[in-house]
C-alpha cells in the first residue's frame, strides 16, 4: 500500500472510531438520571410553595434539622410553581438566627416526574395539575407567609412537621381486599353492609363520608379493609 493510501485508510479508521464514541457518549448522557431525580422508592419529603423562596425553603430547613435531631431517614426539599431567581434576604437572616440556611442558593421549579417520586408532597400554596402529576399533594394552609412573620410561620411550620413524623413512622396496618354487594347503607352510623361470598354478610365502618355518595343498594364493589380501633373500616372502594 502506497504511502497516500495509507494515510487515508488510517483517517478513515480514526474517524469511525471517533465517531462510534461519540455515539456511545451520547447514549450515556440520553440514559443518565437528572443529577436531582428522586427515586420512587425514596424517602424524601418535598415542599412546594408558590416561588420556591420562602415558606418550602423554611420547612425544609426544619424539617432536615428535626429528622436529623431524631435519627429518621428522610430528606426534606424544596420546590416551587413560578421560581423567583433567589432566596429573600430577610429569610436568610431568621433562618441563620436558628442556625439554619435555605437549601438552594437559587429556588429550583417543581416537575411532575420528581414530585411523583417522592414519598410525600406538602404545599403552602395551590399546586396546579400539570404540575404535581399524578402525584397526591397535602396542604398547610394555614402557615402565614414568613417573610411577613417568621416566628408565627416557623411554628405552625414545627407544629405540622410534629404531627407529620409519626404518622411517616408508624407502621401501616394490614389490608384486606373482599368483594361483595351492597345490601345495607347507614350512614348515620357510618356502616355499609355487604353481602359476601356464600351469601354471609358483614358489617363494615367507613372512614370517608365521600363513600356514601358513591354507592347504592345492590352495587357490585370491591373495597379494602382495615382494622381500626377494633372495627373493619373501608379504606377504599370501587364499583365494579
Amino acid at each position: 500500500m502506497d504511502g497516500s493510501r495509507l494515510v487515508n485508510s488510517f483517517i478513515t479508521t480514526a474517524g469511525r472510531l471517533l465517531a462510534l464514541v461519540m455515539l456511545g457518549l451520547g447514549q450515556l448522557t440520553v440514559a443518565a438520571p437528572a443529577a436531582d431525580a428522586v427515586a420512587p422508592d425514596s424517602k424524601t419529603i418535598m415542599f412546594v410553595c408558590l416561588h420556591g423562596s420562602v415558606n418550602s425553603q423554611m420547612a425544609a430547613a426544619h424539617f432536615n434539622q428535626i429528622a436529623r435531631e431524631r435519627g429518621l431517614p428522610y430528606t426534606a426539599i424544596s420546590r416551587g410553581i413560578e421560581v423567583n431567581s433567589s432566596i429573600p434576604t430577610r429569610l436568610r437572616d431568621n433562618l441563620n438566627l436558628d442556625g439554619l440556611g435555605p437549601l438552594n442558593d437559587v429556588p429550583q421549579p417543581l416537575t411532575p416526574s420528581e414530585a411523583a417520586g417522592a414519598l410525600k408532597v406538602i404545599a403552602f400554596d395551590a399546586v396546579p395539575d400539570d404540575k404535581r402529576g399524578v402525584a397526591e399533594v397535602s396542604y398547610w394552609s394555614d402557615v402565614p407567609l414568613a417573610t411577613r412573620n417568621y416566628d408565627a410561620a416557623r411554628d405552625a411550620i414545627v407544629h405540622h412537621i410534629d404531627d407529620l413524623i409519626p404518622a411517616l413512622t408508624e407502621r401501616p396496618r394490614p389490608q384486606e381486599t373482599l368483594r361483595g354487594v351492597v345490601t345495607g347503607i347507614d350512614e348515620r352510623n357510618d356502616r355499609i353492609t355487604l353481602r359476601l361470598a356464600k351469601d354471609a354478610s358483614a358489617d363494615f365502618k367507613v372512614q370517608d363520608g365521600l363513600v356514601f355518595d358513591a354507592v347504592r343498594d345492590g352495587d357490585q364493589v370491591e373495597i379494602t379493609v382495615e382494622n381500626i380501633d377494633g372495627a373493619k373500616t373501608i379504606v377504599g372502594l370501587k364499583e365494579e
